[in-house]
């Protein structure tokens, strides 16, 4: 698990405390970006290991069938995985504040994670963005700049991302409501 320089004491602790429930192998430092933490991140899973799921904690809702639904469609043609939920908005692309593009609602999904990949060639991905300065959001995007294919698995509408106070809300209400 890659967490911030400095909550790595207590990251400590609390991987030790649910070692039982959820056993983890290494606590990472994480870096400067998401790219570099899961690079570093990377370097801490050994060697053997074939498929690699990468996770946001800002996403705590993702199901063990989420989990499952990723891993399974990694194969010989996906070398990844992503689950995306349909766009139910129009999504417009902007420059300068002015219009340029409606694009195709029903040819566009809203990616999460988690998202799996053939270890082989996630770290063959960060090896080449490092080496070429690829900047990406996420690491499917890796995967797609060094020409592998990735699937799109069906995603949850409650595995959203907590990012903003309204969303933080809508998570102490979800909770609240016993629907997990």
């Amino acid at each position: 698990m890659v967490f911030p320089e400095a909550d790595l004491e207590a990251a400590g602790r609390l991987t030790s405390a649910l070692q039982d429930v959820v056993p983890v192998s290494a606590v990472v430092p994480g870096g400067a970006t998401r790219q570099e933490s899961v690079r570093r991140g990377l370097a801490a899973v050994p060697d053997g290991v074939t498929v690699i799921v990468c996770h946001d904690a800002a996403r705590p809702f993702a199901s063990p069938i989420l989990y499952d639904r990723v891993v399974e469609a990694v194969s010989g043609t996906y070398r990844g995985a992503v689950p995306g939920v349909p766009s139910v908005d129009t999504v417009k692309r902007v420059e300068t504040g002015r219009v340029v593009e409606s694009l195709p609602r029903d040819r566009l999904v809203l990616v999460q994670t988690p998202q799996a990949f053939d270890a082989e060639a996630l770290r063959g991905a960060h090896d080449r963005a490092e080496a070429e300065a690829w900047e990406a959001t996420d690491d499917a995007m890796l995967l797609e700049l060094a020409g592998h294919a990735v699937a799109v698995v069906l995603g949850e509408a409650t595995n959203f991302k907590i990012t903003t106070e309204a969303d933080l809300l809508r998570a102490e209400s979800l909770v609240g409501s016993g629907e997990l």
